[in-house]
């Protein structure tokens, strides 16, 4: 036998064993995932959403608490701190804004008579961190329901201009058009930006509704506006740059129609026959309101089990789910303080759970996993871009993100949509898991355009840093359920409401699913993967790693 066929032989034997040892690590890792208890889960659920914690807003005493709890958990877990100091506390630097409440004017104005918008009762303002107060005069421009769908053949904006204007713009869509997109808020906010509005005013049609609409928006509003103290890394979660954004109730655009001499019934109903009705208003608005400024120091928490490969080790994979939530707020139904189970003390409560599953490998991965909850993800991704940015990874890199919102589902399902899944070769994690618990793969592009960008995996997408956000599908394992109703319902109804907490209905056993999948997923990334790899055809790495104009 000749050196070179001993060298073969030899490479082959290495090559064996290593595929015994990683076949062996992923086969412990399922007998791992299928030993997590979903009483431990509950234990810290039941403690992250609860009254005590009085719904855990950013920069809080009931925050405060929860931070403790889940620094106490990551060390009982037996994983090192990984913050600021040797601690398991990042601290993250805040300005909070405040609207000025007697110094809020709103009104539209035409030949000396006046509407007046109330603050609190039919107007709600949005503060825009890049002004501390605002005076402005600006035309008004009805645009419908503001949609642009070329494959419907609408577009609200065309033939008219909006720039440096306000734009009024109805929710909703016209009948017979089966696009989510065209029922987004969020992207009726884009459209006006990219059309060079200067200002925004949503209102909802829908009379029945009118005020538990108005009333579960004006208390998000109306908490003070966060953001980093950093600006060098304040990434806006939308960048937009309005100097009005306003909610309305339907009763103060029905007035500013009638000053105008028009009636609001007959151009809505116009608008939901598909019919094209934006038009500019001889109304002008003013606004004008001044903004209180304060430094604040929250903290995200953040632990560490170190890799045990000695070159791997330096390849970070973070693994994180916001801890806050909004706090307390307006009243609803006798209830004020806005618990968050679902968002997010169930995805929190599942980085403890994966925490001390990890702790109960045979052996611990390859890589470096990272441990993360984030503060201010309710105030525009705040903790986690702190995080990705000004982070304790020295002598490495953050090579993948995984990250948990909203924990599983209400009901069970046979399929995942893991938001992500295309643009990098961390799908091979997410098939090696959702085949594990014999669940399906949606990769649901409209999903995936719609809230990739909404949560905190994008904060590392923006530092090109390839992430997984595995969510739930909608095909319900009960085929009498309706998953997209119950989910869709459960957002009209529930989201940022004093009811998301442990008194609603929910699926143990989807949460309990989504915990295994989320935690073998990021195993497979830690231990069993090679080289982490962008699929260089896909949009986000055109956008985020190329960054390609629009």
């Amino acid at each position: 036998m000749n050196k070179y066929s001993w060298i073969l032989i030899c490479g082959i034997l290495s090559l064996s064993y290593s595929s015994v040892i990683a076949q062996e690590s992923t086969i412990n890792a399922i007998e791992v995932s299928n030993n997590i208890q979903y009483s431990e889960f509950y234990k810290h659920l039941e403690y992250l959403s609860s009254d005590e914690l009085k719904g855990r807003d950013t920069g809080s005493e009931g925050y405060a608490m929860a931070a403790e709890y889940v620094a106490d958990e990551f060390n009982k877990n037996g994983l090192l701190p990984f913050g600021d100091d040797d601690t398991y506390f990042q601290k993250v630097p805040l300005i909070k804004r405040s609207l000025i409440k007697s110094s809020i004017k709103v009104e539209a104005l035409l030949n000396g008579e006046k509407v007046e918008g109330k603050y609190g009762e039919n107007i709600s303002l949005l503060i825009n961190p890049n002004y501390d107060k605002i005076d402005s005069e600006q035309e008004l421009v009805f645009v419908g329901f503001g949609n642009i769908l070329p494959e419907d053949n609408i577009n609200d904006y065309e033939g008219i201009n909006v720039k440096g204007k306000t734009v009024i713009v109805s929710l909703g869509a016209p009948k017979g058009i089966s696009s989510r997109s065209a029922f987004d808020p969020f992207s009726k906010v884009q459209n006006a930006d990219e059309n060079g509005a200067s200002g925004i005013i949503l209102f909802l049609p829908n009379r029945l509704i009118q005020g538990f609409a108005f009333k579960q928006m004006h208390n998000f509003l109306r908490s003070p506006m966060m953001s980093l103290t950093d600006t060098s890394i304040a990434k806006p979660m939308i960048d937009i740059d309005f100097k009005i954004a306003a909610y309305s109730k339907k009763e103060l655009i029905n007035d500013i129609f009638k000053l105008n001499g028009l009636k609001l019934k007959k151009e809505l109903k116009r608008i939901k026959k598909g019919n094209f009705a934006s038009k500019e208003l001889k109304s002008k608005l003013n606004c004008s309101f001044n903004v209180k400024e304060e430094n604040i120091n929250c903290k995200n928490i953040v632990a560490l089990l170190p890799g045990t490969d000695s070159t791997l080790k330096n390849e970070y994979v973070v693994l994180g789910a916001h801890l806050d939530h909004l706090g307390i707020g307006v009243e609803v139904k006798g209830d004020s303080i806005y618990n968050g189970m679902w968002d997010n003390a169930s995805g929190s409560s599942a980085i403890l759970s994966i925490s001390k599953a990890y702790n109960e490998l045979a052996e611990k991965p390859k890589r470096s996993v990272v441990f993360v909850c984030y503060t201010g993800e309710e105030k525009g991704l705040l903790g986690s871009s702190y995080y990705a940015n000004r982070n304790n990874v020295i002598n490495g890199n953050i090579i993948a993100n995984v990250n948990i919102d909203m924990l599983g589902n209400l009901f069970e399902t046979t399929d995942v949509i893991p938001l992500g899944y295309s643009h990098s070769n961390l799908s091979e994690a997410v098939d090696f898991a959702a085949g594990s618990l014999n669940l399906e793969i949606d990769d649901n592009e409209w999903e995936e355009r719609m809230y990739l960008e909404r949560s905190d995996q994008i904060s590392f997408i923006q530092n090109e840093v390839p992430a997984l956000n595995i969510g739930s599908g909608y095909t319900a394992l009960n085929p009498k359920n309706d998953g997209q109703k119950i989910v869709d319902k459960w957002m009209q109804k529930k989201y940022h409401s004093p009811s998301d907490d442990l008194n609603q209905d929910y699926s143990d056993k989807s949460f309990l699913t989504y915990i295994k999948i989320n935690f073998l997923t990021s195993f497979y990334i830690s231990n069993v993967m090679d080289e982490i790899k962008w699929n260089e055809d896909s949009w986000v790495y055109n956008k985020y790693v190329l960054k390609e104009p629009k």
